[in-house]
């Protein structure tokens, strides 16, 4: 299963406060590489979603777990199960990465005979691909043949 970012970071910060220890900000923040607001939330869902009681020293700058609430050692084992996989899932995920940079299209009309559709048509059915598709290749197919044609035809008229 794969954790969203959310996720992930509640259950980093769970991991990083579960000590009991006070943990600097800075080091929360530098971990969960986000910032103090989102670090803020962080907590909130922390304390709402885990009844966990969490102090800040505004002397030392650190956060500390004074009351665990549901956050078990079971739960504990349970998140850092899953942030390993998260991390392993996430590690697969870079290598096998898809670009979708596709040509941009235009929509356009065309008026065609119904012998000339019907002929795409075929295209259609025998390559199983839309009229779209059908349609560029086979202008593609004759595209370049046609322009070399036309602009041979154009220089020998520009001769005579």
């Amino acid at each position: 299963m794969q954790l969203s970012t959310r996720q992930t970071r509640v259950f980093m910060l769970a991991s990083l406060l579960s000590s009991g220890k006070p943990v600097a900000s800075s080091r929360i923040l530098a971990s969960l590489n986000c910032s103090e607001p989102t670090l803020t939330r962080a907590l909130k869902e922390l304390r709402e979603s885990w009844f966990a009681e969490i102090k800040y020293s505004r002397l030392t700058h650190c956060y500390q777990l004074t009351e665990p609430g549901k956050l078990d050692k079971k739960s504990l084992r349970h998140i850092n199960e899953a942030l390993k996989l998260n991390a392993e899932l996430q590690q697969s995920e870079t290598v096998s990465r898809v670009f979708l940079d596709k040509e941009k299209k235009k929509a356009v009309s065309l008026s065609l005979r119904m012998s000339v559709l019907r002929k795409i048509d075929q295209v259609v059915r025998l390559s199983e691909t839309t009229r779209s598709d059908a349609v560029e290749m086979l202008v593609e197919s004759g595209l370049d043949e046609l322009i070399e044609k036309l602009m041979l035809k154009k220089n020998e008229f520009k001769r005579q």
